[in-house]
């Protein structure tokens, strides 16, 4: 059997929590802290939903390396505000050396609080020199598959290549995606083998499986599904960029379009009479004195302007990409807030 909860934060302020247990889901991980100068203000109220819903629940605090573990764990505990509640340490970006993992772990346990679960990415295991880790307690492995949607259709396998352990530890529970559909939200979400009660054991301090000999031959081929993962992610994002750009080369192709229709519009003559071949902007007879015409023109001018403005803002945020990334356009760009000039000289006329 294998179930599965969210990891939330601030982030995703305003998740329901009764819906996503009415959804299936057994336990939740919540951000609690952040070194010695962040408490999540979402914490007390996601705290107490859980309880009330039912779901199993830990507060995790994220490690920093460049804060004292003293400072760190007053910060946490305080935040907790019970120490009956298991902790998880999110051990990442700039967490520091296993050193500072272990000195905030026995901190906060020194508090009264005991800490369950271990978040350690093998990508920052393996920057921090691949310590041993076969002690950590509860480990929490991050290997994400590619799309969205349901976390049951998107979660790998029991038996799928994320699972593989690693630093002479096995693998407890796997967050296996960020972009899972819970309760209307896209969040990450974790998968544990096993039943409700084994995961509330482990919640509450049962001796963890270990691996009792370091292998690591055998650890370098499990770090491959991370690849595919990363991998796949990035092709992702790239195809996304592209076919933006390729929808905004088209936007602006109206707009150019729509602008020399404008022109031509606001440059019919006064003195015509508007019943006698009254023009036309998209295909649609204006009616009326020039002075409406003119007005109603200018109000077209204005609102395809603010089109514009926002068609290139959105290209702003594609040069904003890294280099060769295919997208960036400036030629479009370019073009874009000449037309926006155009724009904004007709409608101040």
């Amino acid at each position: 059997m294998t179930i599965f909860g969210p990891d939330i934060a601030n982030f995703q302020a305003g998740l329901n929590l009764a819906q996503v247990k009415a959804e299936g889901f057994d336990f939740v991980f919540c951000k609690v802290s952040e070194g010695n100068y962040f408490q999540d203000r979402t914490w007390p109220g996601f705290r107490d939903a859980a309880r009330a819903n039912g779901l199993l629940l830990a507060g995790y605090h994220y490690v920093r390396g460049d804060n004292t573990p003293d400072s760190q764990a007053d910060t946490f505990v305080q935040q907790l505000g019970d120490n009956s509640i298991p902790a998880m340490l999110d051990f990442e970006a700039n967490g520091g050396n296993i050193d500072q993992f272990w000195a905030v772990l026995n901190a906060i346990q020194a508090r009264g609080v005991h800490v369950a679960l271990s978040y350690i990415p093998r990508w920052y295991w393996q920057q921090i020199g691949s310590p041993n880790i076969a002690a950590v307690p509860g480990l929490i492995q991050s290997s994400y598959v590619s799309g969205s949607g349901v976390a049951s259709a998107l979660y790998p396998g029991d038996q799928a290549g994320n699972w593989a352990g690693f630093g002479g530890r096995n693998v407890d529970i796997l967050q296996f995606t960020d972009a899972a559909s819970i309760a209307g939200k896209a969040v990450d979400c974790n998968a544990f083998r096993g039943t409700r009660d084994q995961l509330a054991a482990l919640l509450g301090g049962a001796t963890p499986a270990v691996i009792t000999q370091e292998d690591d031959m055998a650890v370098t081929p499990s770090f491959e599904p991370d690849v595919r993962g990363s991998l796949a992610a990035i092709s992702k994002e790239v195809a996304g960029l592209s076919q933006l750009n390729r929808d905004l080369r088209g936007d602006l192709a109206q707009k150019t379009a729509q602008i020399a229709r404008l022109e031509a519009l606001l440059s019919w003559g006064v003195g015509r009479d508007p019943a006698a071949n009254p023009p036309t902007f998209d295909g649609v007879p204006w009616v009326g004195s020039p002075r409406q015409i003119a007005t109603a023109a200018l109000m077209a001018a204005e609102t395809a302007a603010a089109r514009a403005a926002d068609c290139s803002r959105k290209l702003d945020a594609i040069l904003a990409a890294p280099a060769g990334v295919p997208g960036a356009a400036p030629d479009v760009t370019a073009a874009l807030k000449s037309a926006l000039a155009t724009l904004t000289m007709k409608a101040s006329t």
